[in-house]
């Protein structure tokens, strides 16, 4: 699709087959992790022809996971996904961050750190000495993960090229930021840096902007749409790529609407997909209703006929 070729276990993957699709992490009604499921989800996304996960990332709850929940999802997907698996090791302690690294780096296809999450508006020198001190024992190729809504700290241009000179594992951002500028500036920072956005409405407009790819994670549910999007961009076809991308935008538009989080959104529309999928999240984050994932699966029984298309 739209960024290259599939990666192979201990090969650097420079470029990631797109769209990338961030996984949600279901739970059993007591709130265990429901690992049953995860393995359903992949075999959904798997089956519309997606090749690269991105997995305990934010669509993941990865905040509301313990270290050892973690290292489990991560296990548990690399033993039921045949393509190529991002492992997210970012933490807000630099100890959980470094031992989830060290762990990943024995089977992940690729690695993607987060800076910390806590402390808002850090200094540039922190977030520098906290990348500085988790790189190292991140073995496979590595995206830094810029997402300051959460953060409330974007990672600096300047320092993202710094640390792609300092470690030769660094390939790529993952930008969930708005800020096209920022984008534009981590784009300079190299031919083989490679920037992927976290942004569902940018697909069609990826090798005008520049970008290598997208990463979606709420569009997960509908991810044969993406697909679509990426497949058509990469076949030079703008106008497939264009309508399809409005029929994605119809998806995203409907999840914007409705007053919860899109992690239980996500959940509730892959609900409609694969009866019985738990839609659960953990607090702080609250579920649909009822009444909302009865809205949700109407507009999942609008789509799906674009899905077969």
């Amino acid at each position: 699709m739209c960024c290259g070729q599939r990666g192979k276990l201990g090969a650097v993957t420079e470029c990631f087959s797109c769209p990338i699709v961030a996984t949600v992490a279901p739970y059993q009604r007591a709130g265990h992790l429901d690992l049953p499921a995860v393995s359903d989800y992949l075999d959904l996304i798997g089956a519309a022809g997606v090749e690269t996960v991105l997995v305990n990332g934010t669509t993941g709850e990865f905040a509301s996971l313990t270290v050892r929940e973690r290292i489990q999802v991560a296990e548990h997907c690399r033993s039921r996904w045949g393509g190529v698996l991002i492992v997210h090791v970012g933490a807000c302690a630099v100890g959980d961050a470094v031992e989830l690294a060290r762990h990943a780096s024995g089977f992940a296809d690729a690695l993607a750190v987060m800076n910390p999450f806590f402390f808002a508006e850090t200094a540039e020198a922190g977030i520098g000495a906290y990348f500085r001190a988790v790189l190292p024992h991140c073995k496979r190729p590595t995206l830094l993960y810029n997402f300051p809504r959460h953060t409330q700290a974007p990672i600096p241009p300047r320092l993202a090229a710094q640390l792609a000179r300092e470690f030769p594992q660094l390939t790529g951002i993952k930008d969930s930021g708005k800020d096209r500028a920022l984008t534009y500036e981590y784009q300079q920072i190299g031919a083989d840096f490679r920037v992927y956005l976290g942004d569902d409405r940018i697909g069609a407009r990826v090798a005008e902007i520049g970008a290598a790819g997208v990463v979606t994670g709420a569009g997960g549910p509908v991810v044969e749409l993406p697909v679509a999007v990426a497949t058509a961009v990469a076949a030079g076809d703008t106008g497939r790529a264009e309508a399809r991308q409005h029929e994605f935008d119809r998806y995203t538009d409907a999840r914007k609407r409705l007053p919860i989080s899109d992690i239980a959104f996500a959940k509730a529309a892959v609900s409609a997909r694969l009866p019985g999928f738990p839609s659960h999240v953990r607090s702080p984050l609250t579920g649909a209703s009822h009444e909302q994932i009865r809205e949700v699966h109407t507009l999942m029984g609008s789509l799906l006929p674009l899905l077969r298309r």
